[in-house]
């Protein structure tokens, strides 16, 4: 994957890919092709030097309009334009910090479980903080499953008879 993007900005119809290949001007405009779905691309390049080349990203972050989406091909690289869905009749674009998401979309419809919603943000906190914010998570999610968290209102664990909870 060698490729830049730019997500534009707030109200930018378009998130730009610059895929760098050089000499893909020179080849026959047939040889390259893009199909594009709501949520994912996939651009093929065919004989460029006797080779093949595929960039293909499915769950993109933000949905998109396949229809007004396209490929400019130029000498040394292929622009790829993903028309971003508009919100409404007067809203504006989605802002795009990423070009995939990390979670899967649910498809419409489908109800999520508060308690995988829950675990599902844990360890997103966790895949993305730092050797800190692991030890911590890490250490919690450990007591909690040798049963050492405090299961009580404020933090105490019995009803100060001394026997502890069973």
């Amino acid at each position: 994957d060698r490729f830049s993007f730019d997500a534009g900005g707030y109200d930018a119809p378009f998130v730009t890919l610059y895929v760098s290949l050089p000499g893909v001007g020179s080849i026959p405009r047939e040889n390259v092709s893009c199909n594009f779905k709501s949520t994912s691309f996939d651009l093929t390049i065919k004989d460029l030097k006797g080779k093949s080349y595929r960039l293909l990203k499915d769950n993109l972050e933000k949905d998109i309009d396949p229809q007004k989406s396209k490929i400019i091909v130029k000498a040394e690289k292929i622009v790829v334009k993903l028309a971003k869905v508009k919100q409404g009749d007067y809203g504006g674009y989605d802002y795009w910090s990423q070009l995939t998401s990390k979670k899967g979309k649910n498809p419409p419809g489908k109800k999520d479980d508060p308690q995988n919603s829950i675990m599902q943000m844990m360890k997103d906190m966790y895949d993305d903080g730092d050797d800190n914010m692991k030890k911590i998570i890490g250490e919690a999610f450990s007591k909690q499953q040798r049963g050492e968290m405090a299961s009580g209102v404020g933090g105490m664990g019995d009803s100060g008879d001394g026997l502890g909870d069973i």
